[in-house]
Order: structure tokens, then sequence, then C-alpha cells
């Protein structure tokens, strides 16, 4: 009896196991489909591919904990929504990093866990920390796209363009498919200056993912920096979510649009909308600075950019521009910053305002001869300070009161000598444009030529939106 119940104890664990194989066979005979979508969703990137992979991922991994791939890629795609789309998904990175160790990558999984373990800590402004992780899985011999990526992104919030090109290019060559290098590579291009290269790249992109917003909008910026006319963006999508990074993008686009094309009002309230929206996503934070300096609310951006400040390096291109345009904005006479020149209209313009501030007419005139003598047709406010000019003829967009208009009208004047004139075009410049902290000096300067004193409340709409302007009146 003993013996007979041994056999039967044998024969059922082995019909048990027997089982156990077959259910596992199906089981994984089933996920090898849905790791192949798995992985294609990370290599195109969108946000839509990126939240299926983040739940595709999640589903493999938590079905089956020695599903280390899966756990890399919904890894990956996790910190990718955090770092390009500013979503915060730290938490559920976390939880797929859970599978992994600490110690260094040395496999597939490992190097794109290590990745992801990069644009987390990115994301939360840990430079530093990203970059030894990006440098680490870079070092492992892999055919994956993932740690290359991560390290060009971490080399371009550090401020190193051209090695992050580089670093973006290797990824490409690895994985000619995966989108978000190439996107990124793009981003990289503009804020080196080279609008038509990144142009070339994302219009490819655009024919094969027409419903990627992210790339919309980066082949947006690149058309505007090549002063390509394009159809005006509408209002962002509202049929769908849409993380805070797509919609505050969409919004400046607008606000840049509107400040071209002189609808100053437009441009200001949308790009206040803009900045309200925004995450922390430095390079955004420094366009939404960049352009509301143009629009006179430079306390506004100040604050943008001391929030960029925290995790994008003083050199990166984007923080310098906008760092810059608060200076001038203040009336402060800081050079303008070496290296890259961002493709970007709004970065043209404070080229032309600095030169004015810094060297006159003479060294405006000398910069509007370089951005070439198409630049003012795309852009009212350069199309004003080319008025300067002995041949500037006005541009037929504004009406007397446009605040850019009575600042070049008014310095006109004071060239001019007819200080009477100056001195009513200068009080209608003191706010709303990016030089009305100028105005304000300016404007005392002939009140002083005149033997008059100003109006003290005069300068209270500047005081407001840029309070350290050093040409202000002390109380």
């Amino acid at each position: 009896m003993r013996g007979l119940a041994w056999i039967v104890l044998a024969f059922a664990a082995a019909a048990g196991a027997a089982v156990w194989l077959l259910v596992s066979w199906r089981s994984n005979a089933g996920a090898v489909p849905l790791r192949a979508d798995l992985a294609a969703d990370v290599d195109r990137g969108s946000l839509a591919d990126l939240g299926r992979a983040q739940a595709l991922g999640r589903r493999l991994a938590l079905a089956n904990a020695g599903d280390r791939e899966a756990a890399a890629r919904w890894a990956f795609a996790s910190a990718a929504l955090a770092s390009d789309y500013g979503v915060d998904t730290t938490r559920e990175t976390a939880d797929a990093l859970a599978h992994f160790g600490s110690e260094p990558p040395n496999d597939e999984a490992s190097v794109i866990a290590a990745s992801a373990r990069a644009l987390d800590r990115l994301y939360v402004g840990s430079r530093d920390a990203a970059g030894q992780l990006a440098a680490g899985a870079a070092a492992v011999d892999s055919d994956q796209p993932q740690p290359l990526y991560a390290l060009g992104r971490v080399r371009a919030r550090a401020g190193d363009l051209p090695a992050a090109a580089r670093a973006l290019e290797a990824a490409i060559i690895r994985a000619p498919g995966f989108v978000a290098a190439r996107s990124a590579w793009a981003e990289v291009e503009l804020d080196l200056g080279d609008a038509k290269a990144a142009r070339e790249t994302l219009q490819a992109l655009r024919a094969q993912a027409p419903a990627d917003l992210h790339i919309a909008l980066l082949l947006n910026e690149a058309e505007a920096g090549l002063d390509v006319k394009t159809p005006p963006l509408a209002d962002c999508p509202t049929d769908r979510w849409l993380p805070a990074s797509v919609i505050a993008t969409c919004t400046l686009a607008r606000a840049e649009r509107a400040r071209r094309d002189g609808s100053r009002a437009d441009a200001r309230k949308l790009a206040e909308a803009a900045a309200v929206a925004a995450p922390e996503e430095p390079r955004l934070l420094s366009r939404i600075a960049l352009a509301l300096c143009q629009l006179g609310a430079v306390d506004r951006a100040s604050g943008l950019v001391e929030r960029a400040r925290r995790s994008m390096a003083p050199t990166a291109p984007a923080f310098a521009w906008a760092a810059a345009a608060v200076s001038l904005g203040r009336g402060r006479a800081s050079g303008l910053p070496a290296g890259a020149r961002p493709s970007d209209p709004d970065v043209r313009l404070l080229v032309a305002r600095a030169n004015l501030a810094a060297g006159g007419v003479g060294a405006l005139s000398s910069t509007l001869d370089q951005l070439g003598a198409g630049a003012p047709a795309h852009d009212v406010d350069l199309a004003e300070l080319a008025r300067l000019r002995a041949d500037g003829r006005a541009p037929a967009h504004a009406s007397a009161d446009d605040p850019v208009r009575a600042f070049v009208e008014g310095l006109r004047a004071r060239l001019d000598g007819k200080l009477d004139v100056a001195a009513d075009r200068l009080r209608h410049a003191l706010s709303g444009h990016g030089d009305a902290c100028r105005a304000a000096g300016e404007y005392r300067a002939t009140l002083r030529a005149l033997k008059q004193q100003p109006d003290p409340a005069a300068f209270a709409p500047l005081r407001a939106e840029n309070a350290d302007c050093v040409n202000l009146p002390r109380r």
C-alpha cells in the first residue's frame, strides 16, 4: 500500500508538472507578440505609443516577474513620458525598475532599465546622476538605442549640444526606427541654429506619424526659424487628454505667431497662458520666458528662468538666451550669449534689440543686413526697428499707439532733435514690449532736456510688469 501511495504521488507530481509546463508554454507563446508590440510602441515613441507601451509592459511584467525585457521597456516608456512630455510618472518608473537591482547594467534588459533610470533622474533635475547612469549604460556593448538617447538628452540639458548631437546620431545609426532619437536630434539642431537640417528630419517624421503633436510642434518651430509661411496653428486639440507640455508648447507657438503678426494683446494673453500650463521642462520654460520678455512681461519671464535654472545648465542655449532677454529687459547692458544661436525669430529680434541698445542705429543696421532683407517682412517688431534706418518705412500693421511703434518714433524724434514729439511718443512706449525699460530711460532723459518732471503715474504699468527696470524713478 505504501508503495502504491508513492506511485500515485509521483504520478500526480508528474502530471502537475506537465500541466504547469503546458500552461507556461502557452503563456510564453502568447507573450511573444505582445513583447513585439511593446518594442514597436517604444520605438515609435509618440504620446499614445508610450502610453500603450507603459500599459502593455506593466501587464507583461506583473504577469511574469521574470520578464525583465518587459519590465525594462515598461520603465523606459514611463521615464520617457516624464522626460519628453512632462508627465509625472516617477512612481510608475520606480515600480518597473524594482525588477532590477543596483548592479551595473550587463545585458540588454538592464541597459534599457539603466537608460530609464537616467531619464527619470533627468526629469527630477538630478543632471549629474542622470549623466553617470546614461554614460554607464552607453558604455555597455549593446545594440539598444536607449542609452545613447538618454546620454544625448542629458548632454543637451547640460549645454553640450555638439556632444548631444553625436550621441543621438549614434542612437539613430544603431536603430533608425527609434523615433525619439531623431526628434531629439532635430531639437538639438534647432538650438544649434540649423533649422534647415531639423526641418528635413521632422518633415520625414511627420509623414510617418501625422498625428504626433510633439513632432508637429517641433516642425512648426523649425519652419518659424526659416520664415516659412505655414497656416496658423489651431487651438490645441480638446477632444482628448494632452500633457501640460504639449498644451504649453502649442499655446506658445500661437503666441509667437501672434506677436510676429502684430497682434500684441493676443500674444501676451497666449504667452501668459503658456506660462501657467508649463511643467518643469527647462527648454520650454526658457522659450516661454523669451516670448514674455519680448512682450514686456519681464518679471513673469524672470520667474520662469529661475525655474529653468534648477535643471538646465547656464550654458544651454535656450536658457542662456532667455536669461539674456531678462537682463536686456531690465535695462542692463550685458552681452549676448556666445556660441550657438537658436533658430528662433524671438532670438533674432533679441539680437537686433541688444545691438541697438549697445551700438545705436549703426549697429542695428549692421544686424539687419546680417539677418537679410526678408527678416523684417516676417516680424512686425523687426520691421518697426528697421524704421530707425534712413530708408526704413513704416509697416501698415499697427495703430499709432502700438508701443513698439511709439518707441521707434520716440527714438527717431530724439535723434532729429524733436524733443516735444519724442516725449509724447515715448510716453506711449512705457509698457507692453521688450524695450519698455529703455523707453523709460529715454523718456526721463527727454523730459530733463525739456526741463520738465515726469508724472509718476506714467510708470505704474512698467513697474507692475518689470519692477527691477533700472530706469524706473525712485518712489
